[in-house]
């Protein structure tokens, strides 16, 4: 293999390597990336999969337990009684005892509201996981929102400074030509050199908001990623909203929440007032126990007992246990009393946010319909600025026409594709935040 074909080929895996560490994404697939691998979404996961277990763990209560004990003893000093002069000890040397316990919760007002709460424990966690996702829909679309505008804007800068090199370098011709004054061809390359600080610093945002958006789906900053789409490819999207259209607030994650914390409020008085009920429970027991000594002693009757251990049968029992609590204080009238505040303080709690989010409603409503406008607008007003610059660049070709029109004509067409794209980004963010307030 020649050098110039392994050069080539070395050129060609490098180009494949590049194609390859770059990340093409458009909206949809920002957004699924971000919903796979964004941090704040895999822990939403998680705390779902706790509660699940402390909800199963809740259930398992209802189920019978069963221990097991053994016990072995040595009395060191054993205890004495005196009988007619005759020394008895009351205690033997060695001790044993094993068995098993089983208890069976049969009534408990208690254990039943428990599982109740950790259904609502579920439900709330999986309302959590859901605002989460909608609070990630919203920021990855703002930040991808954010790079179009930025591309956008850089790319009418780039338009707009390349006006200005042209007539430059147009300006310059004819100054060295002598059509032109030096005034001319001085103005022109001030405009032009005027653009570079703003194009740089475009293309700083651009940069920029990539990083924000590589934070929000959860990929690496060294990732190159090239953005699939411009904010005119969304100007379809637009629609204007009825003024008089009042919001639906019922799929509002956080009002949805705080409507399962009103829930759990109310369990936990009922739980409370648990307090004041009997439980039933039932139980069983198996035994098996035994002493002996280390030699042989007289007994009560004066005869000698044998040495080792004397083992009894075995003892089964079984039965039933009611317990009725009759005064334990004011500690759950004070507990009731608390939490009864905390539902009125979350009633109040819930009554603000759903105010407040219906003036967030309202407000993204009138930014879209005011946004629609002005893209109409803003459309026209481009198509008539360049109008306006071919007409001036006509007249300055002509000499009817001045470097300093020419100048105008430039800038304010590209002023006109910068404030159109950014009512095309003004319009997409307000419907985003209007989705993220009605909970789509």
């Amino acid at each position: 293999m020649t050098k110039v074909m392994l050069a080539a080929l070395m050129l060609t895996v490098g180009t494949a390597a590049s194609a390859a560490d770059t990340l093409k994404v458009d909206l949809n697939k920002a957004l699924e990336i971000a919903l796979s691998d964004n941090p704040t979404i895999k822990i939403a996961d998680k705390e779902i999969e706790r509660v699940d277990y402390s909800q199963q763990g809740a259930w398992y209560g209802l189920i019978p337990t069963l221990s097991a004990t053994a016990q072995y003893t040595r009395n060191a000093l054993r205890s004495e009684v005196n009988m007619g002069g005759l020394a008895i000890k009351m205690s033997q040397d060695n001790q044993a005892s094993l068995g098993l316990s089983l208890s069976l919760p049969l009534i408990v007002p208690g254990l039943w509201y428990s599982i109740q709460m950790t259904d609502l424990d579920m439900k709330l966690a999986l309302e959590n996981a859901r605002s989460s996702k909608i609070t990630l829909r919203n920021d990855v679309k703002k930040a991808f929102y954010g790079i179009m505008l930025a591309q956008d804007s850089y790319e009418a800068l780039k338009e707009g400074y390349d006006l200005a090199k042209q007539n430059f370098e147009d300006a310059k011709h004819r100054f060295e030509v002598g059509l032109a004054a030096e005034y001319d061809m001085v103005s022109a390359e001030v405009q032009m050199r005027n653009i570079v600080p703003t194009l740089l610093q475009a293309e700083n945002g651009v940069r920029q908001s990539k990083l924000m958006l590589k934070v929000l789906i959860g990929v690496g900053a060294e990732v190159e990623m090239k953005i699939d789409g411009k904010l005119v490819d969304f100007e379809a999207e637009l629609q204007t909203l009825a003024d008089t259209t009042i919001p639906s607030l019922e799929n509002n994650s956080n009002l949805i929440q705080l409507g399962i914390q009103k829930r759990q409020i109310e369990k936990s008085l009922q739980m409370q007032r648990t307090q004041y009920m009997p439980t039933l429970v039932g139980f069983g027991s198996f035994s098996y126990t035994g002493s002996g000594n280390d030699k042989e002693e007289a007994g009560f009757t004066g005869q000698p007992t044998p040495a080792g251990m004397n083992w009894y049968n075995p003892g089964v029992a079984l039965g039933v246990q009611l317990s009725w609590p009759i005064f334990n204080g004011l500690t759950v009238i004070n507990k009731t009393k608390q939490i009864k505040i905390q539902g009125m303080e979350l009633e109040m709690q819930r009554e603000y946010l759903a105010n407040n989010l219906g003036v967030q409603a309202i407000a993204a409503i009138d930014n879209m319909n005011k946004a629609v406008e002005q893209v109409e607008s803003n459309k026209e007003n481009v198509r008539l600025a360049q109008k306006g610059y071919d007409i001036s660049q006509k007249r300055y070709e002509t000499g009817s026409g001045t470097m300093l029109e020419l100048r105008n004509a430039a800038l304010a067409l590209t002023q006109s594709r910068l404030s159109y794209d950014q009512s095309i980004s003004d319009y997409l963010s307000a419907k985003s935040e209007y989705e993220k307030v009605v909970g789509l």
